[in-house]
């Protein structure tokens, strides 16, 4: 089947009869109109998920698409796609103003922490006998408590190479010791 021979309305009717070659057939002809507003939105390194997000509001535009509201199909579902997308930045903007708002709550409470062993604490006074007292410092704040780099940077008075190279040192350091 052929999209150029068939326009819109006839398609979306085989389709609401159930026809799969023609849901495949719109599946085909409008890919690249949701390539298109993928990219409007930036959406590009979502591309996948963003595609298959599309041809969902595709298949549901088609279900509930009228011919009588005076719209043609592709309008229809062009702003169906736009809506969705706008609906997922969104979401997406908000969970960064919360993360971003609450940052310090977040690290002082995440605590990854887990001790599965008996021995966790003989193990962390091992390594700090091994560590410089910067290298122990970052080990312990980034591996351990996972705070990010920028934390350890602002409140620690330390520079991000410093972060990197003491944290590299560490870990170096205690593979070393422990594979002996």
């Amino acid at each position: 089947m052929n999209y150029i021979k068939h326009n819109d309305y006839e398609i979306i009717g085989q389709i609401q009869e159930g026809n799969q070659e023609a849901l495949e057939l719109m599946f085909d002809k409008y890919k690249s109109l949701i390539s298109k507003i993928i990219y409007k939105y930036n959406l590009y390194y979502d591309y996948d998920d963003m595609f298959q997000e599309g041809q969902m509001i595709l298949y549901k535009s088609i279900l509930h698409f009228q011919d009588r509201y005076d719209k043609t199909f592709t309008r229809f579902f062009e702003q169906n796609l736009e809506r969705k997308y706008i609906t997922i930045i969104s979401k997406r903007i908000r969970r960064k103003e919360i993360f971003t708002s609450n940052i310090l709550y977040i690290y002082e409470t995440n605590n990854n922490l887990q001790q599965n062993s008996a021995y966790f604490e003989t193990l962390i006074k091992e390594i700090a006998k091994i560590l410089t007292n910067t290298e122990n410092l970052v080990y312990t704040l980034r591996e351990l408590q996972n705070f990010s780099i920028s934390y350890i940077k602002e409140n620690y008075g330390l520079g991000e190479k410093e972060i990197y190279n003491s944290l590299h040192r560490a870990k170096v350091k205690i593979k070393k010791h422990f594979e002996n």
